[in-house]
């Protein structure tokens, strides 16, 4: 494992879509598992973590999953149970708090990956019934996202650049300026 700095590690974040043929060592998955399960959790026991190094599921995953154009060897099926989520946070909290609680899991696990030497890619492009079916999720527990885990080739293609986010300050439609201060 990786010391890195946190300011480093959000910079180089990035998705990856090609990783080496090398399988994930199980412990190492657990360990993105345990990263993941660490993210902020509106309420304990209503984030589940379906961990897939079959190769064979894995083969499914990339004819049924539109969106799994990786060669990545593993991958991590985030869902939520609904019924505990209801329970505890109602339908809203179903709707938003998971929701965002996902994504949080996600920032976690891209940025615990650096640090043990594992890319990710977030699957976007998916429909639920067919993660559902594929990794055999009961009708209680829906699908999240799908983030694709593996080992980086040695030379990624460098990544995108030109992505930028609107900063405004105060008020929608006035613009941070950031001070010499």
């Amino acid at each position: 494992m990786t010391n890195l700095d946190v300011a480093d590690a959000i910079r180089r974040r990035r998705m990856h879509r090609e990783f080496t043929d090398d399988p994930v060592p199980p412990p190492l998955l657990h360990r993105m598992a345990w990263a993941a399960a660490r993210a902020q959790q509106a309420r304990s026991g209503i984030r589940n973590i379906v961990i897939v190094d079959d190769p064979h599921i894995m083969a499914t995953a990339r004819q049924v999953l539109p969106g799994f154009l990786t060669n990545a060897p593993a991958m991590l099926v985030l869902g939520t149970d609904l019924v505990r989520a209801e329970q505890v946070l109602g339908r809203r909290g179903v709707e938003v708090a998971t929701r965002i609680d996902v994504g949080a899991a996600c920032a976690h696990l891209a940025l615990f990956g650096q640090s043990v030497g594992l890319g990710i890619c977030t699957i976007t492009s998916w429909a639920e019934p067919a993660v559902q079916t594929l990794v055999e999720l009961p009708p209680h527990i829906r699908a999240d996202v799908t983030i694709a885990v593996g080992f980086v080739t040695p030379e990624p293609p460098p990544a995108p650049r030109g992505f930028k986010t609107p900063l405004h300050h105060n008020r929608f439609g006035t613009e941070w300026e950031e001070s010499d201060d």
